[in-house]
């Protein structure tokens, strides 16, 4: 009895020897999973095909940075809508360097690569929506990525609600309007 599990016992661990050589169960195994076609850090992501059409049906040129920094009121008002939508996108595209609180302290800074804005300074709450609603758009000047072809226009103005909510200048959810 003892013999025939030792038999058993040899065929299983040569077994396991055998296919553990094979290129499939071979270390790593997510190797693969490295090397593939991604948008690397600090590069801008695939611009879509000149003159394709968008999802609306409208093509749409950007207007200057310029143009949108002299903004100084959201088009987008401060709805609950609006800013739980600006929140969810937050939470996609912004908490990761800006953190939960919007104070620049998201676990990228754990991390060492860079040091985000804080959106609660007071030089971020004197730049008016316009600005932020560009930054978000066309990208920091230094490092931040645009997110032009992730958030639309829309949702972009939605984030500036949610930061303004951050700041405190929206005050409380109930006194936001319906």
């Amino acid at each position: 009895m003892l013999s025939r599990i030792s038999l058993y016992t040899s065929c299983l661990i040569l077994l396991i020897f055998i296919v553990g050589q094979t290129d499939l169960y071979a270390f790593p195994w997510s190797y693969n999973m490295w090397v593939q076609p991604s948008i690397q850090p600090y590069e801008l992501p695939v611009q879509f095909p000149q003159l394709s059409v968008t999802i609306n049906g409208l093509r749409i040129k950007p207007y200057p940075r310029e143009e949108f920094e002299e903004i100084t009121v959201n088009p987008q008002p401060p709805t609950v809508t609006s800013v739980n939508k600006g929140e969810q996108l937050y939470n996609i595209y912004c908490i990761a360097c800006h953190g939960p609180g919007g104070k620049g302290d998201g676990p990228i800074v754990k991390k060492g690569y860079f040091y985000p804005l804080d959106l609660t300074s007071q030089g971020v709450q004197g730049r008016t929506d316009g600005y932020i609603y560009a930054y978000i758009r066309y990208g920091g000047k230094v490092m931040m990525p645009s997110y032009r072809e992730s958030i639309n226009p829309e949702g972009a103005w939605n984030i500036v609600n949610y930061v303004r909510k951050l700041q405190g200048k929206l005050g409380s959810t109930e006194e936001i309007s319906q």
